[in-house]
């Protein structure tokens, strides 16, 4: 899932491997084959770089590792969120987890 999330990501910011290599900070020599492999799951990234990749996308890191497409969703659309309306979210969802394991 990540793979795919983290292609979808930066092409929905328009650039290239070597482009979002390069903006989070890769030597030029491997900007591109690095983006590559973690773009096609033969490599993944440590946590730092992970973040790194996330924050230059502009999407939560939660949302790039979530284990299901709905999750992510979910995520990502909180995220845009004001952090009040968050928490409100946070409460209701919480309830609807606690009635449905009722």
């Amino acid at each position: 899932m990540f793979t795919k999330r983290l292609k979808e990501a930066r092409l929905a910011l328009g650039i290239s491997q070597r482009e979002l290599g390069r903006r989070i900070g890769l030597s030029e020599d491997v900007v591109s084959s690095r983006i590559t492999r973690y773009e096609r799951g033969t490599s993944e990234p440590d946590f730092v770089t992970a973040s790194k990749l996330a924050k230059e996308l502009g999407v939560p890191l939660a949302y790039l590792l979530a284990d299901s497409d709905v999750l992510a969703d979910i995520i990502l659309a909180a995220a845009s969120l004001p952090v009040a309306t968050q928490r409100k979210l946070a409460g209701e969802l919480q309830q609807l987890a606690k009635d449905e394991a009722e």
